[in-house]
């Protein structure tokens, strides 16, 4: 499990996600009825609380450079729409694969004070894609009987990000601005905890909520260009380290 961004909204390309593999839970549903199968989807809303270590101090100096007060991620909601798949080995154990998808931006702009005269500071950040892909094991210490199932939840995977700092000055005398493009792949590893509660006695539709921990970060040198620029390239951090929580449906089959 892991993360990403504000005021947010899941675009088009993840509400095909949530739709399609809805779709295929109605479809596994229609096409047999019966009570415990060695597979199991679900498919889940997942809120992050991710670092993002060297972008807030980012932010947090172009506010007190310029007197501005731009959020940084640790004031916006970042959601994640996610899917996992997996294949049970015996009571105890399930191997499988999950994925997180999210897409957002945080962006503003201020009135700020210039040798020029007052002019407007305006920034954002969109982050165009967010998405990772694990390869996963749960372990059930109780086993699978029982309405309700808690489990153990470890992923190891790879993330990939695209996004676009742009940040302008602007007035009648003024035009400036820095423009940074970062994307990446990294590595992604996660721990947690959850439980799988059974619907019915059939043991088919369950609903499951859970608590993980990732560990993730991209931190290189992307290009920037602009007369704000400070250098042709600057430090760009995806840093997705932090806990995640999620709650999900599911079905075996």
């Amino acid at each position: 499990m892991s993360n990403h961004p504000s005021g947010f909204r899941v675009f088009r390309p993840a509400l095909v996600l949530l739709l399609s593999a809805l779709s295929a839970l109605s479809a596994l549903s229609a096409r047999g009825q019966e009570a415990e199968g060695p597979w199991s989807m679900t498919v889940y809303l997942q809120q992050s609380w991710p670092k993002q270590t060297e972008t807030n101090r980012q932010i947090k100096e172009i506010n007190s450079t310029f007197g501005s007060t731009f959020k940084t991620w640790d004031d916006v909601v970042n959601l994640n729409l996610g899917l996992q798949v997996f294949r049970e080995l015996n009571p105890q154990w399930k191997v499988g694969i999950g994925l997180d998808y999210s897409r957002g931006k945080i962006s503003g702009a201020s009135t700020v004070d210039t040798p020029a005269g007052p002019a407007t500071l305006a920034f954002k950040q969109e982050y165009s894609i967010y998405a990772d892909l694990f390869a996963m094991a749960q372990y059930r210490p109780l086993g699978s009987a029982g309405r309700w199932v808690p489990f153990l939840l470890g992923g190891v995977g790879v993330a990939y990000e695209k996004d676009q700092t742009l940040l302008t000055l602007r007035n009648s005398l003024l035009d400036e601005s820095l423009q940074v493009d970062n994307s990446g792949w990294f590595p992604i590893v996660t721990l947690g905890v959850g439980v799988d509660a059974y619907l019915t006695d059939r043991r088919t539709w369950y609903a499951e909520a859970g608590l993980s921990y990732s560990w993730a970060r991209l931190k290189h040198s992307a290009p920037a260009s602009g007369s704000l620029a400070p250098s042709p390239t600057v430090t760009a951090d995806t840093d997705s380290t932090g806990p995640n929580v999620w709650l999900g449906l599911g079905r075996r089959f």
